[in-house]
C-alpha cells in the first residue's frame, strides 16, 4: 500500500515535543510513506511515479495468483476434510487469511494512482481486514511449529488424530487474538490528506494529545507482537524438531515436516526483509536515526519492494504444497481426475505408490480413497 505514514516536521525539544505528533498520520502498512526530512519538504515525485507504476501491476498479479492458488488449496481440503489432520486444519485456515487478504491489494492498488476514494468506512474495514490476515497468518504458523513440537520433540499429542474441533477452536481463538490486535486500525483509520504527495490516502489519524502513545503502541505491536515473537517461537520450535529428526530418519516418518519447514523458511524469507525496512524507519521516527532525505528516500522505495515481497509470500504457499506435500499432490490430482480435468491414465502415472495402491484397484476402476 502506498504513502501509509505522515510526520509533521517540527524541530524536536522539550516544549514542543507532543507538537511533533500534531495531523500526524500513520499507517503500518506496506508502503507507508516517511515523513519529509526538512523544510522544505524533500522532493518526492521519483517515489510517487514509481509507486503509480510499480505497485497496480505487482498487486494485481498477486491477487490473481495469491487467489487463484489458495482457492485451489481450499476446494482440495474441503473435498478430502475427512482426512484432515491439524496440521492441514491449520493450512486450510492459513488459505482462508491469504485469500482475506489479496482481496483488499485491488483497493491498495487504486489508492496508488488516484489515492484513497473509497471513504472512511470503507478505509476502516479494508485496512482492519488487511491486518487481520496479516497477524494471523503469522499466528496460524506459530501453532503449527508448536504443534509438530510437542508431537515430535516431546511427543505430546495436542490435537488427537480426526478431533478436530480443538484444532478449530484454537484457530477461533487465533482470529480473535488477531481482532483485538487490529481495534487501533479500527479506531484510528480514516481518509487522509497527505501533504507530500497532495492526495487523500487511508491512513492512521491520530490526535495531538494521544499520538505518541497510540503511535508507540502500533509500533510495539507490530515489531514485537506481530514477527519478533512468534519468530522466535518458530525458529526455536523448528530447530528442535531438526535435531530430534537428523540421524534417526524421523523425516520419513514425518514427512509433514518437510512443507512445514519449507513454509517457515519462506515466510522468513519474504516478510523479514520488511520487517528490517520497518524497523529502521521506527528509529527514523523516534530520532535514534538521523533523518535525510536520502535515507527518506530510500526507505520508502524499500517499503514498496519489501511489502511486495512479502505479499508474494500469498502465492508461494499453493506451489510449496504441490512441490513438496505428497499427500496434498495426491488429493489435487484425484480432484482433478473427479472433475474430469484429467484421465486416469495419467493419475497411475503421477500419483504415488501408496495413493495408488489405495485408490485404484486391480481392474483400473476408482475404489474409495484411503488418505
Amino acid at each position: 500500500m502506498a504513502n501509509l505514514e505522515l510526520h509533521s516536521k517540527i524541530t524536536l525539544n522539550d516544549e514542543d515535543f507532543d507538537l511533533l505528533f500534531e495531523n500526524t498520520s500513520y499507517y503500518e502498512y506496506p508502503n507507508e510513506t516517511n515523513g519529509c526530512c526538512s523544510l522544505p519538504p524533500c522532493t518526492v515525485y521519483k517515489i510517487q511515479a514509481f509507486d503509480k507504476i510499480f505497485l497496480p501491476v505487482f498487486y494485481t498479479l498477486v491477487f490473481l495468483l495469491g487467489l487463484f492458488g489458495n482457492l485451489v488449496v481450499m476446494a482440495v481440503m474441503l473435498r478430502y476434510k475427512h482426512t484432515l489432520t491439524s496440521t492441514e486444519t491449520f493450512i486450510l485456515h492459513l488459505a482462508i487469511a491469504d485469500i482475506l487478504l489479496v482481496l483488499t491489494l485491488p483497493f491498495w492498488a487504486v489508492q496508488a494512482v488516484l489515492g484513497w476514494i473509497f471513504g472512511d468506512v470503507f478505509c476502516k474495514i479494508i485496512g482492519s481486514v488487511f491486518k487481520i490476515n496479516f497477524y494471523s497468518s503469522i499466528f496460524l504458523l506459530v501453532c503449527i511449529s508448536f504443534d509438530r513440537y510437542l508431537s515430535i520433540v516431546h511427543a505430546v499429542k495436542m490435537y488427537k488424530k480426526h478431533k478436530t474441533l480443538l484444532v478449530h477452536m484454537s484457530c477461533l481463538a487465533v482470529w480473535g487474538f488477531c481482532c483485538l490486535l487490529t481495534i487501533p486500525d479500527l479506531m484510528f483509520l480514516q481518509s487522509v490528506n497527505e501533504i507530500r504527495f497532495n492526495t487523500i490516502e487511508c491512513l492512521h489519524n491520530f490526535s495531538s494529545n494521544t499520538a505518541r502513545y497510540w503511535r508507540a503502541t502500533i509500533r510495539f505491536l507490530f515489531h514485537v507482537v506481530g514477527f519478533f515473537l512468534p519468530l522466535c517461537v518458530m525458529v526455536y520450535c523448528c530447530s528442535r524438531i531438526i535435531l530430534t529428526l537428523l540421524g534417526s530418519q524421523g523425516f520419513q516418518k514425518h514427512k509433514d515436516m518437510r512443507i512445514i519447514i519449507a513454509v517457515v523458511l519462506t515466510f522468513i524469507l519474504c516478510w523479514a526483509p520488511y520487517n528490517v525496512v520497518i524497523l529502521t524507519d521506527t528509529l527514523v521516527s523516534f530520532n535514534v536515526l538521523n533523518q535525510n532525505c536520502d535515507l527518506d528516500t530510500q526507505i520508502d522505495i524499500g517499503k514498496s519492494i519489501t511489502s511486495s515481497l512479502g505479499y508474494f509470500y500469498c502465492c508461494l504457499k499453493p506451489f510449496l504444497y504441490v512441490f513438496i506435500g505428497i499427500k496434498f499432490r495426491d488429493n489435487l490430482l484425484m480432484l482433478l481426475n473427479q472433475i474430469g480435468c484429467i484421465g486416469n491414465k495419467f493419475m497411475k502415472k503421477y500419483l504415488t505408490p501408496e495413493q495408488r495402491n489405495s485408490t485404484w484397484s486391480e481392474s483400473g476402476e476408482r475404489t474409495s480413497s484411503a488418505l
